[in-house]
């Protein structure tokens, strides 16, 4: 998580804010991937929203500093691993999982279509 997003966390107890952000390449397209975090009376909701984007916006987002998302082919492991959704691109699932070790970050693991015959 970086110092913008930590601010944003401790500002007036706000009960949404912004956790890990990502921005994935996939068959030539791009993505912003968005963590939003509710906090509703003690119990925390965790939703990612996914947005294309351009390459040019893609190049601008990760030069202000987005990270670009961690794409791979197991289940991460680690002290907190979250699976939060999954979506298509071509012939691909990629399903979106939380991990928080050291840093709060999105981690997409790619995952084929099945054939139907």
């Amino acid at each position: 998580m970086d110092y913008n997003q930590e601010a944003n966390k401790q500002k007036c107890n706000d009960p949404i804010s912004i956790g890990a952000t990502c921005v994935a390449q996939i068959d030539g397209r791009f993505f912003l991937l968005i963590e939003i975090e509710i906090d509703v009376l003690g119990n925390v909701i965790e939703e990612v929203i996914i947005i294309e984007i351009t390459a040019a916006q893609a190049a601008a987002l990760i030069a202000a500093g987005v990270m670009r998302c961690q794409i791979v082919d197991t289940i991460p492991t680690g002290r907190e691993v979250e699976l939060i959704c999954a979506f298509v691109v071509g012939t691909n699932v990629f399903l979106v999982f939380n991990v928080e070790n050291m840093t709060d970050r999105l981690v997409l693991v790619r995952v084929p279509l099945c054939t139907i015959i």
